[in-house]
This record gives C-alpha cells, sequence and structure tokens, in this order.
C-alpha cells in the first residue's frame, strides 16, 4: 500500500488523523496528514496557491494570505476530497488571521484582518451565507 493510500485509509476510515496544511515558513503549498497514535505522516499533494494564517476545518481549507495577486486564496476554500485539493467556495469577506469553528450546520468562519467584525458560513454544498456580527474585531 503507497503511503499516499494509507494516509487515506487512516483519515477518511477511522477519522485518527490531522489534516495539515499550509502555514508561514518555507514551503506554504505544503500538506500533510498526520497520524498521532503512530507518530507517521504522509506527504499530500501541493496546494495550488500559497496558503497562510488561513484555517483548516475538517476537510476545507480557507482563506489566507498572500494578497498580492489577482487570484490570491484569501477570498476562497478548497476541499480535500479524492486525493486532490479542489476550490469548493467563494467567500463573502476576505478572510486573513480569522478563526474557525465546525458545528453541526456548517463551519463558521469569524473574524480576520480584513473583516474583523463579521463572520460566514460555510456549507458542504458549496453555499456561503453570513454568520453572525461580532460586537469586538477579532482579528
Amino acid at each position: 500500500m503507497s503511503s499516499l493510500n494509507w494516509a487515506l485509509e487512516i483519515l477518511f476510515f477511522f477519522k485518527k488523523a490531522v489534516l495539515i496544511s499550509g502555514g508561514v515558513g518555507t514551503d506554504q503549498n505544503s500538506a500533510e496528514i498526520f497520524y498521532p497514535e503512530t507518530n507517521k505522516s504522509c506527504s499530500l499533494p501541493k496546494l495550488s496557491k500559497r496558503r497562510f494564517y488561513s484555517t483548516q476545518s475538517g476537510d476545507h481549507l480557507c482563506g489566507g494570505g498572500p494578497d498580492t495577486r489577482a487570484d490570491s486564496p484569501r477570498g476562497d476554500c478548497v476541499k480535500w476530497s479524492n486525493g486532490t485539493w479542489t476550490k469548493s467556495h467563494n467567500l463573502t469577506q476576505k478572510r486573513y488571521g480569522h478563526s474557525s469553528w465546525v458545528s453541526s450546520s456548517g463551519s463558521y468562519l469569524i473574524g480576520g484582518t480584513h473583516s474583523p467584525k463579521t463572520s460566514e458560513i460555510i456549507y458542504d454544498n458549496g453555499i456561503v451565507e453570513n454568520g453572525f456580527d461580532l460586537k469586538y474585531d477579532a482579528r
């Protein structure tokens, strides 16, 4: 069994793994699956855009930097599925340095540098809706 197939089996069947993506450093397009019980990890295919100060909520990776190009990842989410990263959502706000919360109805993206007093919720079916407003800045 290849290491990628091993990682997918762990992640999707046993759900005892951590999906790690992007980050500040030398390889901002990186992604891997880490299995804490065995201390093993497996590299995944690279992200199509550099991501840092983003959030990984389950299989969705949202927002993050950089913001120097027209196709900045700050306004979208990608989903890890069937061995590839695919664009899953267009966000209503740019998200960078934000937080996320996975609820039973969807994943909330909260605050961030560009929209510190807003939130939005992404659903598995690709829909994005405005969430709740925040009283204080969250960045």
